[in-house]
């Protein structure tokens, strides 16, 4: 997702900014001078400390006014001045780092202060904006390192901490929703779909599809794990869900079977991978080669996405989409053409999830959308070692560097 979160502001203060590094040194220095003294010294301690600190209350102040846009950023200021003015209060020093932390926290707040860019208020308008005119759908994830890295990337610097406060606001007044994992994602009228039955939905439609033959087993749990990129719990909670429905046979001795009499039809007719294929290079990239390499990196870097639940810009995630399906569609065949006889049950139920995935409809849920892609991702480097594998045991004195040529027949 494409944002930018500067806008016009005041410019740096290098007289304020050099101030205040001098005042950190200043105050690294007390703590070390004081930490191997004798214990008596502890209203001397804090004195030193707080005669850092009290010329730069006023300064805090004003930026406490400052925020008065961003109830999140005004309680964060007026945290900091009033843990400052205790240390003006004569009392012993129960513990020897609390006073120079105190201090350490608001000067390098002031500092931050200090650095240009959006304010928080503005930083939360300019979202607001985005999740409005739909740029931002419901579900989309919203990461303020993200957020900052991207326009950094932009030349519209915006410094994390002041995105973060941005993001609590937002939650605070319903716009996002933030997790006990403290993940954000804009909040929309559906309630997050549990991951449970997510995997069980896929996994119905691959049954449906004769990914999983009726009268077949299921992969271990841990592989459907990796398959799905998801906990062994949640995808042991999956098959349960499927056990309860009638769609799987489940025993604690042997992998869940799919059942023969299933509550739903199966795709008529046997499955047809070479049809499936051509569906798959009809909605292919054509004319460019990629080596295993450059396929192996964006597959990775979805599945990255994917685990930091970061929800790339929708033009982003369509061009890494169609990367996959002509990765798939260029190499389920070089596998088939690769082995020396039919390929056993593991390989073409890995071949048939390949193309299902690819050819499915995408949901219109974001996260959900990603999840997907990187469920294909996943595939696709299964398919790569399948090449790899037959390369190296049917094909071993070929010296070709291993590549999709993308637009051959």
């Amino acid at each position: 997702m494409t944002t930018s979160l500067s806008v016009p502001g005041a410019q740096q203060d290098g007289s304020v900014e050099h101030r205040l590094r001098a005042a950190l040194r200043e105050l690294q220095k007390t703590a070390a001078r004081f930490s191997t003294g004798p214990s008596t010294r502890g209203a001397e301690y804090r004195a030193a400390v707080w005669a850092l600190a009290e010329p730069w209350l006023a300064l805090a102040e004003t930026r406490h006014r400052l925020a008065a846009g961003s109830p999140s950023d005004q309680h964060r200021w007026r945290r900091l001045i009033d843990d400052a003015r205790c240390l003006g209060v004569q009392e012993p020093v129960s513990n020897p780092a609390e006073p120079p932390a105190l201090t350490r926290a608001l000067l390098r707040a002031l500092l931050e202060a200090e650095r240009p860019g959006p304010s928080v208020t503005e930083i939360a308008d300019h979202l607001r904006k985005l999740i409005a005119d739909g740029t931002c759908p419901p579900g989309t994830s919203l990461s303020a390192l993200h957020l900052a890295d991207e326009a950094e990337k932009e030349g519209t610097p915006a410094p994390v901490e002041r995105v973060r406060l941005a993001l609590r606001d937002l939650t605070a007044e319903g716009t996002t929703v933030t997790n006990d994992a403290r993940r954000t994602w804009v909040a929309g009228s559906a309630a997050p779909v549990e991951r449970p039955t997510q995997i069980a939905a896929w996994l119905r439609t691959l049954i449906q599809a004769r990914v999983y033959l009726p009268q077949s087993p299921l992969p271990a749990r841990l592989m459907l794990a990796r398959d799905f990129l998801a906990t062994s719990r949640d995808t042991g909670a999956a098959l349960r869900i499927l056990g309860a429905e009638k769609v799987l046979k489940r025993s604690t001795a042997y992998r869940p079977v799919v059942r023969a009499d299933l509550p739903f039809p199966l795709d008529p007719g046997p499955f047809n991978l070479g049809a499936r294929v051509e569906e798959l290079r009809g909605k292919a990239i054509t004319g460019l080669t990629f080596p295993f390499s450059e396929v192996r990196a964006t597959c990775r870097q979805v599945q990255v996405w994917w685990r930091v639940r970061h929800t790339p810009r929708p033009d982003v995630l369509e061009r890494v989409f169609r990367t996959l399906i002509t990765a798939a569609a260029y190499g389920i065949p070089r596998v088939v053409e690769l082995y020396p006889s039919t390929p056993d049950a593991d390989v073409r139920t890995v071949l048939r999830r390949t193309a299902i995935t690819a050819l499915a409809d995408l949901p219109a849920d974001p996260l959900e959308h990603l999840w997907r892609t990187a469920c294909l991702a996943a595939a696709v480097l299964q398919v790569l070692v399948l090449v790899e594998t037959a390369v190296r045991h049917f094909a071993p004195r070929s010296r070709t560097p291993l590549s999709l040529t993308l637009g051959a027949s």
